[in-house]
């Protein structure tokens, strides 16, 4: 019996070649950039090997079952353990010096000399089990002994990238020079790139936030919202829609595909005065893409690669996507700067 034919425009099936013939030529004889590609390929080693896994879900006992928690008080799942696990092994292998997970209280330090990675094994692990999108977020920045990598502004980063586990495996990366967008094929497990220098587009109407928060957002935000929803009838003039994944990596790759907003301002709740997300191995690595991809990534006002953290685990509030809204976003707050 022949094969279907797959359903798909005329773009379908486009290809750049592979992840690992790009950084190969990118890298060239250039010690320092085979240490960054040497990196992003460990990365992809194991995101391969953990797609399998979650692609598996229950048939292979319950990775969402809990285990723990951190030392924010989050509760950890089988695979958060599983996944950190695998990713500070063959990272290890890879040669970085030092590794920060959101699965562990302090850097791990290993052998490598020039580059540590700071890294979210399972982003979104409540999704797991339910379908939904998860994924690992990662950023490479230059080590030395002088100081801590990661307690650097995000401006030093050298690499950062994603890769989302949905319906298809993505990985979007950037080594400085523009955005690429790969997927791996699942017969070979091997990641070809399908897009090259990824513009987001600067306007939208598309918010990505978690709606169940809105009561506790400070005026400005609500301000925002509101007159956003009140659609083409109210001051924005024209209609906006919504998505929340509940998973960062999953609204970064959507953004990066079709644009949009996506923010977890800080809120008037105990806890959440900075947001929820973490500066070093979440925003950092996403305000890098949305810079080299022609978006926009802050706090709400300042630019996310200017924030020095003030610890490992350090959160802050984060508005990325298209560099339009983002903007708008940042005039409202400053026009109420005492309500965030």
């Amino acid at each position: 019996m022949s094969a279907p034919a797959t359903p798909g425009n005329d773009e379908a099936g486009v290809q750049y070649g592979s992840v690992d013939e790009y950084l190969s030529s990118w890298a060239g004889e250039d010690l320092s950039r085979q240490g960054v590609a040497a990196l992003i390929n460990g990365v992809l080693d194991a995101a391969c090997l953990l797609s399998a896994r979650i692609a598996a879900g229950s048939l292979e006992g319950d990775l969402a079952h809990l285990v723990g928690s951190n030392t924010d008080g989050d509760a950890q799942k089988a695979i958060d353990i599983a996944s950190h696990e695998l990713f500070i092994e063959i990272l290890a292998r890879a040669g970085a010096a030092r590794v920060l997970s959101e699965e562990a209280d302090a850097p791990v330090m290993l052998n490598g000399q020039h580059f540590a990675v700071a890294i979210d094994p399972i982003d979104g692990s409540g999704n797991v089990g339910l379908g939904t999108p998860v994924g690992t977020i990662f950023s490479i920045m230059p080590f030395c002994e002088a100081e801590d990598p990661f307690l650097t502004p995000g401006k030093r980063q050298a690499a950062a990238g994603y890769v989302s586990f949905g319906n298809t495996v993505d990985l979007g990366f950037s080594v400085g020079e523009g955005v690429l967008l790969a997927t791996m094929h699942p017969q070979t497990g091997e990641f070809l790139i399908v897009k090259r220098q990824v513009q987001i587009p600067c306007d939208t109407s598309e918010l990505a936030y978690n709606a169940s928060n809105h009561r506790h957002l400070h005026p400005a935000m609500s301000l925002y919202l509101q007159d956003c929803l009140t659609g083409k009838e109210g001051t924005r003039g024209r209609d906006f829609n919504m998505r929340w994944l509940g998973s960062a990596v999953g609204e970064l790759h959507r953004i990066l595909i079709r644009g949009g907003v996506f923010f977890y301002a800080g809120d008037k709740r105990p806890g959440f005065e900075n947001g929820r997300l973490r500066l070093v191995y979440e925003a950092n690595p996403i305000a890098f893409l949305m810079e080299q991809a022609g978006g926009r990534a802050t706090d709400g006002t300042t630019a996310i690669l200017d924030k020095i953290p003030t610890s490992h685990h350090c959160r802050t509030p984060l508005v990325f996507g298209s560099a339009t809204e983002v903007d708008v976003i940042a005039s409202y707050l400053n026009s109420n700067p005492t309500s965030e």
